[in-house]
């Protein structure tokens, strides 16, 4: 228990400084804004991130003892997440395009440990679901953003304009993909979040528009569709409990 309880102390000094580096000693950076970013209005979502993964370190675990196996599991990798994390938004290229994509393949550890661990509460993947898709997002955004800064107008023959438009629909038939292979629907919430964003960044082409649209059409599909399948899981689950009570 002891040695629970140090982690998770740990585990809450990472997400604090976390917290300072995104929001006190960050600085966001300069330059023209890309077509794949959003709106600012999405930044909105940080507040969801944070308050998640704050309630997610504080929680009382002592009744989950499946919890408390996987916390045992997972905080070294939460701990590398929160650095890499941390540190990639105060630190300039090119390491923070290194610190980023350790911080994201630790956080895809996570959620693959939690995704696998059995008898879990519901409650530990919810946080992770929302980071991992800001995350992945913030990925899709940092070589646009590279690309920006060392003023490449094209790569391998497309324009920038014309891997916005590819990367849209690839990343919207990847987060479906993703939110059916895992029943993951608060992934999904995250996803629509962001291609609303877009929509109204102001950089996109009437096509590139059509395309946010038609991503947040097949996402929400999965979503509903995902969600459907969980509540019908979770009411077959309970409906022996409460025969057995009527009985």
């Amino acid at each position: 228990m002891q040695q629970l309880t140090g982690l998770r102390i740990l585990n809450l000094i990472s997400f604090i400084f976390v917290l300072l580096a995104r929001v006190v000693w960050y600085e966001a950076p300069v330059g023209e804004r890309l077509g794949i970013m959003p709106a600012p209005f999405i930044d909105a979502i940080f507040g969801v991130v944070y308050t998640t993964l704050l309630i997610w370190c504080i929680r009382p675990v002592k009744a989950y003892p499946a919890d408390r196996t996987l916390i045992l599991d997972m905080s070294g990798w939460f701990m590398l997440t929160m650095i890499g994390y941390g540190a990639s938004s105060i630190i300039g290229p090119p390491w923070e395009l290194v610190l980023t994509t350790i911080s994201f393949i630790a956080l895809c550890i996570i959620y693959m440990k939690i995704q696998h661990h059995p008898n879990r509460s519901p409650w530990m993947r919810s946080p992770f679901s929302v980071f991992l898709a800001w995350s992945s997002i913030q990925i899709l955004i940092l070589p646009f953003r590279i690309l920006r800064d060392f003023r490449f107008d094209d790569l391998f023959g497309l324009t920038t304009s014309e891997w916005v438009t590819v990367m849209l629909i690839l990343f919207a038939l990847g987060a479906a993909f993703f939110i059916f292979v895992h029943t993951d629907w608060v992934f999904g919430l995250v996803m629509i979040w962001y291609y609303i964003g877009l929509f109204f960044n102001g950089q996109l082409t009437d096509f590139q528009q059509g395309i946010t649209v038609f991503s947040v059409i097949i996402v929400t599909a999965a979503v509903i569709v995902v969600f459907r399948k969980r509540e019908k899981l979770f009411a077959k689950e309970k409906r022996p409990v409460s025969q057995e009570n009527n009985s």
